[in-house]
């Protein structure tokens, strides 16, 4: 039985032609099923509501937020009414589940904020919770499951949680012997919660993979939206490489770094609009690397232009602060090339200062700015301080050209990805 809780996503590609019909309808095989086809309900994934965050560190010692808290998002095209669900915890090993009941609406690509047991330290509050609940997480090891109903789970230890028909989401976290896919999340800290990839849009039914632990940043339902999947324009052809023009039906692709750029850019600051084609990350043999960047390399009307990110500098660690936000893009249309002189501000254009931000490790950013670009090709940069070989995000300089990557520009809404120093105030 504890096989079947382990395997309960490791069918997901023989899906497509075997079960895939069967597990989209929502059809049982009952009970004289095999095992292989009754995992198969699991397979594709949750179409709509899933657990995108979760933390169990709330008032411990060096919590940022003094709650625990689970965060639920609406990853499908339409609304979803969660009234009778549940989300239920139950320890790493343990059969004993408790619940916090939900009700109402999740609309498209919204977020839903569940809070639970208050540590006895000191922390933020939470913003206002859509649901509360009593339980009190762990801040390290534990389960999570979404229920559709709100009858306590009777599983865990040795008997399999999965498959069941009434459990819309689940997530095994550090040392939990009951997850989806081939290992649990990552294990968590009293200053870390998990993510769920591409801002909660991706389930591959997979915990070890869909899942990163980065500092806790709490949504509800007053959190933007986030837009996934059918509006995402890859920009790709399937078997090609970068496809110049702005259409493509395929998954992004990314090409080998280069260490030979485009003519340099020279202009203090200004907007860039093009394809992201490589994702250097600090530590990377040649390609400009170096230690304390990501680099981004972007193909701009045939050429290869660089943008170097700050992860870290000399002055101290963690010393970035980092805010995604969906706004339209400034300045106007998406439009492969550099505009110059087109200036960028958090506070004028999207209303941010910088007590939204989160502050993060250079490890953590590292990982939130892959997963963020994960299906990104088009993509528009605001940047300033350039040299012989491309230019820098940089985060409010003196005269408030301020640094974004912009994922999807083309979309009505796209995501802003923000960064700023964290001795900095505005």
């Amino acid at each position: 039985m504890m096989q079947h809780a382990r395997l309960g996503s490791f069918a997901w590609v023989a899906a497509v032609g075997v079960g895939f019909a069967s597990a989209a309808l929502g059809c049982d095989p009952g009970d004289g099923a095999a095992p292989d086809d009754r995992l198969l309900l699991l397979a594709v994934g949750s179409p709509d509501i899933v657990i995108s965050q979760l933390y169990g560190g709330g008032g411990n010692s060096g919590a940022q937020y003094t709650n625990d808290f689970v965060e639920l998002f609406n990853r499908g095209a339409g609304s979803v009414a969660i009234d009778g669900w549940s989300v239920q915890y139950a320890s790493a090993t343990g059969n004993s589940w408790a619940k916090a009941n939900l009700s109402g609406t999740i609309p498209a690509g919204g977020y839903y904020l569940v809070q639970l047991a208050a540590g006895t330290g000191t922390g933020a509050s939470l913003p206002a919770p859509n649901a509360t609940g009593t339980m009190n997480m762990s801040g390290s090891s534990g389960t999570i499951a979404l229920v559709t109903n709100q009858t306590l789970l009777a599983c865990g230890g040795s008997t399999a949680c999965l498959p069941n028909t009434n459990v819309r989401d689940f997530v095994g976290y550090g040392t939990a012997v009951q997850f989806e896919g081939s290992a649990a999340a990552p294990t968590l800290t009293n200053s870390s919660a998990g993510f769920r990839a591409a801002a909660g849009c991706t389930d591959t039914n997979s915990n070890v993979a869909d899942f990163t632990a980065a500092a806790p940043a709490p949504r509800n339902s007053n959190s933007p939206r986030t837009t996934c999947g059918a509006t995402v324009d890859a920009g790709v052809v399937d078997a090609s490489a970068i496809d110049a023009s702005s259409t493509g039906d395929g998954t992004p692709t990314r090409l080998p770094c280069t260490s030979t750029f485009g003519s340099a850019m020279n202009t203090t600051f200004g907007r860039l609009d093009g394809y992201l084609v490589s994702i250097v990350n600090p530590g990377t043999s040649g390609c400009a690397s170096d230690s304390t960047h990501v680099h981004l390399q972007i193909r701009v009307n045939g050429g290869i232009e660089n943008i170097a990110v700050n992860v870290q500098s000399s002055s101290g660690n963690p010393n970035v602060d980092f805010l995604t936000i969906n706004a339209p893009l400034s300045n106007g249309a998406w439009l492969e090339g550099w505009h110059p002189s087109q200036s960028f501000d958090f506070v004028t254009n999207l209303g941010v200062h910088s007590g939204s931000f989160t502050e993060m490790t250079p490890s953590q950013l590292i990982t939130l700015v892959n997963n963020d670009l994960a299906t990104a090709n088009h993509i528009s940069i605001f940047t300033t301080g350039f040299d012989a070989t491309g230019g820098h995000l940089i985060h409010r300089n003196p005269t408030n050209h301020d640094g974004a990557l912009v994922v999807n520009p083309l979309s009505s809404s796209p995501q802003y990805l923000l960064f700023h120093f964290t001795t900095q105030t505005f």
